[in-house]
């Protein structure tokens, strides 16, 4: 007897894994097309920038110039990674209510129905330091991705 609860919590693991994933795509979706878009109109603009043309008229493989185009387009989308992540936690609300998930953005409506000044403070003190988090890995991989930003730490 023992052993069949112990497979059916197993069973009941999985489908909580499958439940969050289904909640995760559907989050992730939705800011992926964003994402692509923006990404897809910062490397027309860098294509058509003058360092673009300029490398085109000496020659350069196109290769080498979409490699160049595309690490500086990458620079505004990992800001907005950063800046967004407050809004992926607090602005799940409506997934959290179809999946029946306890989040961030649930817990928050609560307080505001319910006057819980100080929930709603702890709440978005855990935004803004989950923010400020972010922003410090994004600028440790600025450091990774552009090598301009190394050369200006060395004060050269």
């Amino acid at each position: 007897m023992w052993h069949v609860d112990r497979q059916a919590g197993a069973l009941q693991e999985l489908g909580a894994v499958v439940f969050l994933d289904r909640a995760f795509l559907s989050l992730f979706l939705v800011g992926f097309g964003g994402w692509a878009i923006g990404m897809r109109n910062l490397i027309i603009y860098e294509l058509d920038a003058d360092y673009s043309r300029y490398l085109a008229s000496l020659g350069a493989p196109s290769r080498l110039i979409r490699k160049y185009a595309y690490r500086n387009a990458l620079l505004p989308q990992l800001t907005g990674l950063a800046l967004s992540l407050g809004v992926i936690v607090t602005g799940a609300l409506v997934t959290e209510i179809v999946f029946s998930y306890p989040g961030l953005g649930y817990l928050s409506y609560n307080a505001i129905i319910n006057q819980d000044y100080f929930l709603l403070q702890g709440i978005f003190l855990f935004v803004v330091l989950g923010v400020l988090l972010a922003n410090f890995i994004i600028d440790i991989v600025y450091v990774i991705v552009d090598p301009r930003v190394r050369v200006g730490m060395e004060g050269s």
